[in-house]
Parts: C-alpha cells; structure tokens; sequence
C-alpha cells in the first residue's frame, strides 16, 4: 500500500543557510552599530580603575598654615635717636613696664622744653582769665550786697518820714519826705539794672569758662603728649611675654616710626593659613579645618580672613579648639579646610583623568573588564581624594582614572588582558 512521503521543513542546508544569514545580519548589525567607532588597543598593567559608589562627600581643600602667637605686640618707636643702652636683649622673657632700652635725642628734648614753656605759659594766662572771671562776679555780688543794705535803711527811713508827714502838725519838711522816697526808688532801680549785669555777666562766664576749660584741657593734653615723646625714648615692654626680636645696637640711628621689635605672649597660639585666591568666595568666619598632630586629629576655627591678595594667595586667621600639647611657634600644618557640609551622593576616586577631560567625560569599563567606551558625565565638587558625580554614571560603575593623555581621545579602548575589577 502506497504512503505519502513527508517533506522536512527545516533540512540540514536549510538551517545551514539560515545560519549563514543571520550571522551576515548580525556582523553587518555590529558594523552598522559601530561605524565611526574609533579603537585603541591599550595594555592594562599601568591603568587604574576606580568604582563609583554612593557615600558621604565633603568638599575640602588642603592648605598650609603656620602657628603664630595668639597675641603680638610691636615696639614701633613714637620718636627715634640713637640707641644709648640695651637692657634685655631678644630672646628672654620680659614683663609689664619692664625697661628695654633707651635713646638720646638732644633736638627732641631740646624742642620738648621750648613747647613746654610755651603751653605752661599758655595754661597760666588761661589759668588767671578763669580766675578774673570769678573776681568780676563776687565783685558785682558785693556791690549788690551793698545796694540790698542801703534799700533796707532807706525804706526804714522813708517809713519814718512818711509817718510824720502825715501828722496833723509835720516834724519835717515836705520836701524832705519826697527826697528820702525818690532815693529809695533810685536804689530799687538800680538793684534791678544790677541784677540784671549779673544775669548777664554770669551768662558771658559760663560760656567763656567753658572755652577757658577747653583750652586747659587741650593745653594739658599737649603736655601729657611731650611729656610721653620724652618717656618714649626710654622703651618699656607694654605686656608680659617673651621678647621674639631686637633689631638694635648700641649707637645705631632710628627714625620715628620705625619697629625695632616685638613681644609674643606664647601661653596661647593661632594658625595663619595661606589659601588660593579661587576659594575667596568659597572661605568665610566659622569654617572648620582638621590637622593631625602627635597621632591624633585636630580642629582648627577660622576666625579672621584677610581680603587681600598677595600674588594669588590670601590669609586667614584660625583658631585652635584646643592646643596640642607640645606644638611650638613657627611649626607648619597642613590642615584641610572644610568648604561644605557633608552630603550623600555619588562618588568617585579622583584621577589624572579629571585634569584631562575637566570632569566633562571618563572611560567607564565594561563588566567583563575586555574594553572601556567614552561615557560623558556632570560633575559636581571635588577634593583632592574624589569627585562628585552627578550624571552620567551609576554606582557600581567602573572607570579608567589613570591619565587619558597617550589615549588621543578615542571613543572606545580594548585590553588584551582584562582589567581586574574588584
């Protein structure tokens, strides 16, 4: 009995062609995918890698700073001379008031002494006008004292010739009563113009002996001033301390104004600190640093900052929160400055690459560590440990950080031997 044959679909030369064509599919799909690609292929001994991870970042930046006394006090001269004897010399321990050293100055003392005549002499004229002042007003006192004793005999007088004037039969004259009352009213009169002087001069008194004050006040003033230019070639320590430097030798000429050393309180310190003129809007009062010292980590407070700028550099001053034991004047820390709060992002080691790319793209390394493709990324702050990533990678992510200068900025680079991430 005859059977129908059954015709295979999927012969061997069927599926072999089928074969054939989907790879041809799927190499002209790479091309395609890859056409402009530019390659590298690069030896991994020398690359290092870094993983993006998410963790806390803080932005900080290393600076030097140099401990000061928290307290210095210079010995500018308030009128100079020539040096005429050394006390202590630099490098001791001085206290308050103590006496340093002290200059001659014939042409200063000889002017001081002509000015003192002067303003001595001045002071005494205004001395005796005050004083004559005075005088002028017991004197009008006096004399209205009198006039008040007269008007009290007079109206007594004027009462008892008025009384008799008025008898039946008068004592007296007419004309004497009238003479006694137009008297009385001539003192009255003359009280009231008095008064009235006083009044007036007293006004006058108040005033000048205001300006009269003025004057001696001003003219004492300018005597305390000689009296301290003289004083003042005779140095004294103005604190207690320990005198840093001298800078002054028997017979040796100093002009006004000039410092000839100073005197450090060394119970308490500072830190002067240098920082780069790109962080001046970055830096304010209340920043925190860290130093390590003697094993330990340190805080330091920034409580001053200079807004000059000396050669792309400004100075802060910082203060410590505790004083190590053991640091001295003079000794050098390097201190990171912290620039923000901490804050939990994404975050990646930095590298030479950042120096190259600026942060704009990296190379992040496939997960089988054969290739690495140029990925463009945002970055966000940075210090000297790691970087901010804020788009373009994810955690996890693997990248190149070694320098990227020999790379010639190729859009993918491929290793004989995979990269070892872990």
């Amino acid at each position: 009995m005859d059977r129908p044959i059954e015709k295979k679909t999927w012969t061997p030369r069927r599926r072999a062609l089928a074969a054939s064509i989907g790879l041809g599919v799927a190499a002209l799909a790479y091309l395609i995918a890859t056409s402009g690609t530019t390659r590298l292929n690069v030896e991994a001994e020398r690359l290092t890698v870094a993983q993006v991870k998410a963790g806390e970042f803080q932005e900080y930046v290393p600076i030097n700073g140099t401990v000061q006394p928290l307290t210095t006090v210079y010995l500018d001269l308030e009128e100079g001379g020539i040096v005429e004897k050394i006390y202590v010399e630099g490098g001791n321990p001085i206290k308050k008031g103590e006496l340093i050293l002290s200059f001659s100055n014939t042409t200063a003392q000889k002017q001081n002494i002509e000015t003192e005549t002067r303003l001595l002499e001045n002071l005494n004229q205004l001395r005796n006008s005050k004083i004559s002042l005075t005088q002028s007003q017991l004197m009008l006192k006096d004399q209205l004292l009198d006039l008040n004793h007269k008007i009290v005999e007079q109206e007594k007088t004027h009462e008892r010739l008025e009384r008799l004037v008025r008898q039946p039969n008068p004592q007296i004259s007419r004309e004497a009563y009238e003479t006694a009352r137009d008297l009385l009213t001539y003192y009255k009169d003359k009280r009231t113009l008095l008064e009235e002087r006083i009044r007036q001069e007293k006004i006058l008194e108040l005033q000048q002996t205001a300006q009269i004050d003025s004057s001696i006040e001003r003219v004492e003033r300018n005597l305390e001033i000689l009296a301290r230019i003289i004083d003042s070639l005779e140095v004294r320590a103005p604190i207690d301390g320990h005198l840093s430097t001298l800078s002054a030798q028997i017979g040796q000429s100093f002009q006004r104004g000039e410092r000839i050393g100073q005197i450090d309180q060394l119970d308490s310190f500072k830190v002067r600190a240098d920082v780069d003129q790109f962080y001046i809007s970055k830096v304010a009062v209340g920043q925190q640093g860290v130093f390590e010292f003697g094993g330990r980590e340190h805080r330091l407070e920034i409580v001053k900052i200079y807004p000059e700028v000396t050669e792309g550099i400004f100075q802060v001053d910082m203060r410590f929160d505790a004083v190590p034991e053991g640091i001295k004047r003079g000794q050098t820390l390097r201190i990171d400055l912290s620039l923000s709060e901490a804050k939990r992002t994404n975050v990646v080691a930095k590298g030479g690459f950042y120096k190259h790319t600026n942060g704009r793209w990296a190379y992040r390394v496939a997960s089988d560590g054969k290739s690495a493709r140029r990925t463009s990324i945002v970055v966000g702050r940075q210090n000297p440990q790691s970087i901010e990533v804020l788009e373009g990678l994810a955690p996890g992510d693997w990248i190149l950080t070694s320098s990227y200068e020999t790379f010639n900025d190729v859009d993918e680079l491929t290793f004989p031997t995979p990269l070892k991430l872990k």
